[in-house]
């Protein structure tokens, strides 16, 4: 005899294989509002008394919200690297290689779900109200599984409290970087080809529709996670040709870039960085016509603040910036010379900036560190510190200050390698809107290399980039077989996190901005490095504001 078993869990909970669906606390009611993801999961496993191995069932939704749910399943991939060797600290699920939950599936309502004796699964039901204007007040999703001769095995309800009331028009600007070379590599055609562009358009929008509103522009092939002497396939969206004169440009690409993020609704373009990564050493890879042939004619070979390459860079920014402003579009860009210098580079990263830094009068110009010391000697005005090295940036009150993470940030702070909680990963929003931080950047949204960009790996079975930092770090959503991206639990929980913001600078708008942060820190106060680690915070959290943002909206 087959017992088949479910429950409506939070999205938040990962359903590892060999849980037991007893542990996971049950939630059947939930409330959003109007125009935002409402993500729960549904849980399943069966008992089972016979040899057979498994039982195809089949998933069913009713509900009068039917047209805005999703339904995905929730796949393990393999993990090597789930957490740093010896890491002493706690606050992740696991810390051994396993299988863990990630990857997300469309479920095809013909395909079957199985149920297999003493296996651990989920279902992730997606709610989408992105959209949504007049859907409001209470609803049910019944949610049951069939067998094949079309019984009802196992079902159970769900209650939406959909709330008449919008999510703050306020966003922070998120740029999570986008390669588009590594989907060349992927799905081996031309880059910036026709073909590639489709393909790139296609994972833009996920990106866009979960929450990033910036776009790494590659106006040069970004000189980002490269080895020293290697290079990445190019990705220069300006043709360029060197004359007996100086040079020429053409933004045809460009242009179709421009165009197709626009289209989509980017609000910002993140102009690639002018420099070398970790420390401005060298100019980027620079390609030209140079006779008519193409060659490379800048690059690890160029000392960053040569004449030459000065000359070129200067002319290119100049000619650049009265495109952008052409094209409507130069207000909406933010500007980098190199990523992650340190205090050993603080020489070489001053004189390069020096060099075009007038150039960039009036834009953001921006970049990821660490050192205090860059922003209190003027190098940087505008500092992008990472969550575990916030805090002396936070006391000098720096206007429109952002932060970051990579596989630096390991302990203690928020994450969203696969191995942490999810809650983990959705503290972050809480943490934004406590420091009113203006931007948050995370360098991979779809590295499918190893490290230092040698060689193509399979995300689907390498989750780490062949060892290159615990599972999870370089990319959110996985290369689908249709030219497509698939989603990962890390990238919807970010985008919940979003919406929690969001959600605090509604309600602030209708208290205030102390009467917020006193239902946040009405457990304890938070901070980067601290905060509540159990899921029932988060979900609790958001019930309360929901609630007093139905109520006041009811008021006003």
């Amino acid at each position: 005899m087959n017992n088949y078993i479910i429950k409506s869990v939070s999205s938040l909970e990962k359903c590892f294989l060999d849980d037991n669906i007893q542990d996971k606390k049950e939630y059947t009611s939930f409330s959003c509002l109007l125009n935002e993801k409402l993500n729960f999961q549904i849980a399943y496993i069966m008992t089972s008394d016979t040899l057979k191995d498994k039982s195809p069932c089949y998933f069913h939704i009713q509900s009068e919200l039917k047209d805005f749910i999703r339904v995905y399943k929730v796949e393990s991939v393999a993990v090597r690297l789930p957490v740093y060797h010896n890491l002493p600290i706690n606050n992740y699920q696991r810390k051994v290689p396993h299988c863990y939950p990630d990857l997300l599936c469309p479920y095809d309502k013909k395909d079957n779900v199985y149920f297999v004796p003493n296996l651990l699964q989920s279902l992730f039901i997606e709610v989408d109200l992105s959209d949504n204007t007049c859907f409001y007040g209470d609803y049910v999703i019944k949610c049951y599984f069939t067998d094949n001769d079309g019984n009802t095995v196992a079902s159970t309800d769900v209650s939406v409290n959909i709330i008449n009331s919008m999510l703050s028009d306020k966003k922070i600007t998120f740029t999570q970087w986008f390669h588009g070379d590594c989907l060349a590599s992927y799905y081996a055609v031309k880059p910036l080809s026709k073909k590639h562009f489709t393909i790139m358009k296609n994972f833009l929008k996920t990106a866009y529709e979960y929450g990033i509103n910036a776009v790494l522009t590659p106006v040069l092939t970004p000189p980002l996670d490269t080895k020293v002497g290697g290079e990445r396939p190019t990705m220069q969206l300006v043709d360029i040709t060197k004359t007996s004169s100086g040079y020429e440009y053409s933004y045809d690409l460009l242009d179709k870039w421009i165009d197709m993020c626009n289209e989509i609704g980017f609000e910002y373009f993140e102009i690639s960085h002018f420099f070398t990564q970790w420390g401005a050493k060298h100019a980027p890879k620079v390609v030209a016509y140079v006779n008519g042939r193409k060659k490379r004619i800048f690059g690890w070979e160029t000392d960053a603040t040569s004449d030459e390459y000065i000359s070129f860079l200067r002319d290119f920014i100049s000619n650049l910036l009265i495109y952008l402003k052409n094209k409507g579009v130069d207000k909406r860009c933010f500007f980098h010379i190199s990523d992650e210098p340190n205090e050993k580079n603080i020489e070489g990263y001053r004189n390069a900036r020096n060099s075009i830094i007038d150039l960039l009068d009036g834009y953001l110009v921006t970049d990821a560190l660490s050192s205090i010391e860059f922003y209190k000697q003027g190098i940087v005005t505008s500092p992008i510190p990472a969550t575990d090295k916030i805090e002396p940036f936070l006391k000098q009150n720096i206007d429109n200050l952002w932060t970051y993470y990579c596989c630096g940030q390991f302990i203690d702070v928020s994450n969203r390698f696969i191995a942490m909680p999810s809650q983990r990963n959705r503290i972050i929003g809480t943490q934004l809107y406590k420091y009113g931080i203006k931007g948050f950047l995370q360098w991979g949204y779809n590295f499918y290399y190893n490290q230092y960009s040698r060689k193509l790996v399979n995300p689907f079975l390498i989750t780490d980039g062949d060892f290159f930092a615990p599972a999870g770090d370089a990319y959110s959503v996985y290369p689908g077989h249709d030219q497509k991206p698939l989603k990962s639990l890390r990238l919807v929980v970010f985008n919940e996190a979003l919406q929690d913001l969001r959600a605090f600078l509604k309600l602030e708008s209708l208290t205030s901005y102390e009467h917020v942060m006193k239902i946040i820190e009405s457990n304890g106060k938070i901070s980067f490095s601290k905060f509540p680690e159990d899921i029932e915070y988060i979900i609790n959290l958001r019930e309360r504001v929901n609630k007093e943002i139905g109520k006041l909206t009811k008021e006003k």
